[in-house]
This record gives C-alpha cells, sequence and structure tokens, in this order.
C-alpha cells in the first residue's frame, strides 16, 4: 500500500468514526439520526473546530462531503 492510500485509508476510517459518534449523540439525545441532521451536525462540529483551532478538520469535511446533497452543501452553517 502506497503511502498515499494510507493516509486516505485512515482519512475514510476517521471521518467514519465522527459520523458514528455523531449518530450515538443524536440517539443518546433522543434524537431522529437521519442525512440532514448529520450534516448539520457535522457542520457544527467543523465551525466550534475552526473558531477554537483556526485549523480546517479533513476529515469532518470528507464526512460532510460524502453525506450532504448539493442543496446542503449550499446551506451555511452560521454558528
Amino acid at each position: 500500500m502506497s503511502e498515499y492510500e494510507k493516509l486516505s485509508e485512515d482519512l475514510y476510517q476517521e471521518a467514519c468514526r465522527i459520523v458514528g459518534e455523531c449518530c450515538l449523540m443524536l440517539a443518546s439525545n433522543d434524537a431522529e439520526t437521519n442525512r440532514d441532521q448529520l450534516v448539520h451536525e457535522l457542520k457544527r462540529l467543523h465551525w466550534e473546530i475552526m473558531k477554537s483551532t483556526d485549523e480546517s478538520n479533513l476529515p469532518i469535511l470528507l464526512a460532510i462531503e460524502k453525506l450532504a446533497t448539493s442543496e446542503d452543501w449550499k446551506k451555511p452553517y452560521l454558528g
């Protein structure tokens, strides 16, 4: 496996882990788990990370990209 393939696999695995944690958080709060809700929570999480670190989180962006519909991407998270 090349270094690029390893990094891509690690990025994908981290994105899956984050999505899983979002699902568990929503379920533990008796919230409905659906694509729109997951995208909203991932955008919110990305916003909080950006505020605290001034850095983007690639696994979260990958998860948003994979889950969001084109309309979801157009909606900014306003905090």
